[in-house]
């Protein structure tokens, strides 16, 4: 950490978000390991901003399991392993489950266009292995259905498992490439758009399957 210049985040509303992306793409890169110690006042000095934000991004990143408080030690970065992402992934299998089967029901021909919109976009960017804008179009592609569904309770759930995070983890770890990973996403689209409830559940228990099962990290 000490060698790494960054460049200080321009000050401007939700930069949190980039000073958590900073954090974390560091942990993704190996940059800091399992065990780290993540000081606030180092990410601080180097991103240009002050303590606070980076306090509140990692109190972030502790809340999906990516990052450790040890009381009177401080944040460390902590291992992600196996069971994490496929809990994680169990959970949003049966949320999104729940989900595509009432988003069949209710889902009009402008939502199918949106959500033919947001996959060609995820497709565009997994082609052009653009990792950020590929992660974005993946959950807002999981979250449109899930909006579908006009089930609100649903819907806060799901927006309460940092689904974001996540994939961009999950993604990370995996080892498809984004083009392999981007056209699973059209069996959920066609099973919605033909307005097809059993296709569309098998469809998304499938997905999630198939992530589970090739989950390439360590185990507990």
């Amino acid at each position: 950490m000490d060698t790494l210049k960054r460049k200080p985040i321009e000050k401007r509303p939700l930069y949190r978000d980039e000073i958590r992306n900073a954090i974390k793409k560091a942990i993704m890169l190996g940059e800091l390991k399992p065990g780290d110690r993540i000081i606030e006042t180092r990410w601080a000095k180097e991103l240009g901003v002050s303590q606070s934000p980076v306090r509140e991004a990692i109190r972030e990143l502790e809340m999906i399991g990516i990052v450790e408080n040890i009381p009177y030690q401080g944040c460390f970065v902590r291992k992600v392993t196996k069971k994490d992402m496929r809990d994680s992934y169990k959970v949003r299998m049966y949320l999104e489950l729940l989900g595509i089967q009432d988003a069949v029901k209710n889902v009009d021909e402008n939502k199918i266009k949106e959500l033919h919109s947001i996959l060609k976009e995820m497709e565009i960017a997994a082609e052009e292995n653009n990792f950020d804008l590929y992660i974005k179009k993946d959950v807002l592609f999981h979250k449109k259905i899930v909006a579908i569904s006009k089930n609100n309770i649903l819907l806060r759930s799901w927006d309460q498992c940092n689904i974001h995070d996540l994939t961009y983890i999950g993604t990370w770890v995996s080892h498809r490439t984004l083009e392999q990973l981007s056209v699973r996403h059209e069996g959920l689209y066609e099973a919605i758009a033909a307005r097809d409830a059993e296709r569309a559940s098998t469809e998304i228990s499938r997905h999630f399957e198939q992530l589970i099962d090739e989950l390439d990290i360590a185990e507990d």
